[in-house]
């Protein structure tokens, strides 16, 4: 039994922790905790397992603490060492002022009769970086500018995939026939006329030069970030970053027609390609909820229910389901992070300088 002594000063407390670097972004701890700290957590521990414990001659709940402490003795000491371990290192995170990106590993949890117990553990913690100039960054639009050329392109490659095989002459094969650019053919396509066949096409590639100009000076921001901001990142982090990313890209080559024998093979040649991407967004991440605390990015509770109700349409399920769903997994605090991340990103192109410029024609696909 853990025996209570004095409660030592927070200043003792302290001494009694070690913090050491264990590499990037890794701090490992050291800590002695005391029967003092131990022995009123045992008592709660025991009052907790008294209250389901089931002994003969007594009810649920009523066994004398002597008895429940004797027979659900191996009970009582684990569940102590899991709290005393958990409360430990929360405290130690609060008072150190440290920020884990992750769990805990515990890789030694010895007790000694008198002495207490000695806890070793390592934690993954947020990268220390200064934080860079991010505003008036200068970037340059793309053009959304449509060309007569683009859309007679566009119109041209539409035309090609309405084309239908033709029987050809006595004894010869079929002939690949393309139909003519005409009103018959924009009334084929559901168009009052060829006008406004025309209209439409150009219209689409005017909102995706649009939207891959949006993109164009997303992707120019990123890169600017990263380029002033130079620090390392959680290594774990970045592994299961990379895992994602490599299950994604398995499910793209399954997609294209990839051989299921053959994707492990392709992913393998991309493994480096995928683990600098994945350093690269998880680094960007934490710049990114840099300057949103900087900034005070708030996500509204009105921009969550927007949000919420955005999955449920998407899902076509009911918003109440989906908000549970997305708490089974623990994927709530991701959709509050997206938003910010979404808000910063938005501040930083509206304060960033920029130009427009022109763009080299890119292959679009008309939408009907």
């Amino acid at each position: 039994m853990f025996r209570k002594s004095a409660q030592p000063s927070k200043e003792k407390q302290r001494d009694r922790v070690t913090i050491t670097d264990a590499g990037p972004c890794r701090k490992s701890l050291r800590l002695q905790v005391g029967l003092e700290v131990m022995t009123p957590i045992r008592t709660g521990v025991l009052q907790d397992v008294q209250k389901q414990a089931i002994l003969p001659g007594f009810r649920k709940g009523k066994a004398p603490l002597e008895l429940v402490e004797k027979h659900h003795a191996q009970t009582v000491q684990e569940q102590t060492l899991h709290r005393v371990t958990k409360q430990t290192l929360e405290q130690v995170v609060k008072e150190q002022g440290l920020r884990p990106v992750g769990p805990f590993e515990v890789t030694r949890a010895e007790f000694r009769e008198g002495g207490g117990l000695t806890l070793e553990a390592v934690v993954e913690i947020e990268p220390d970086f200064t934080l860079g100039s991010y505003r008036q960054i200068p970037l340059i639009r793309a053009s959304e500018a449509v060309t007569p050329e683009e859309v007679a392109g566009a119109l041209a490659k539409l035309q090609d995939s309405m084309a239908q095989l033709v029987p050809g002459k006595e004894g010869e094969p079929k002939q690949r026939q393309v139909p003519n650019l005409d009103e018959e053919f924009a009334k084929d396509l559901g168009f009052e006329s060829l006008e406004k066949l025309r209209a439409h096409v150009e219209a689409k590639l005017r909102e995706q030069k649009r939207a891959a100009a949006r993109q164009g000076l997303e992707a120019a921001l990123f890169e600017e970030l990263l380029v002033r901001h130079t620090f390392e990142v959680p290594p774990r982090l970045v592994s299961h970053q990379t895992e994602r990313l490599t299950r994604d890209f398995k499910a793209r080559l399954l997609l294209a027609g990839t051989p299921e024998a053959h994707v492990d093979e392709e992913a393998v040649k991309f493994t480096e390609r995928l683990r600098t991407n994945a350093e690269r967004h998880v680094k960007l991440g934490f710049i990114l909820d840099r300057i949103a605390t900087q900034e005070a990015v708030d996500v509204t509770q009105q921009e969550l229910v927007g949000r919420l109700w955005d999955l449920a349409r998407r899902w076509q399920k009911d918003p109440a389901e989906v908000r549970q769903l997305l708490d089974a997994q623990g994927l709530w605090p991701s959709v509050v992070s997206t938003i910010r991340q979404e808000k910063t990103v938005a501040l930083l192109l509206s304060a960033a300088k920029i130009t427009n410029g022109t763009a080299s024609v890119t292959e679009v696909k008309p939408q009907q």
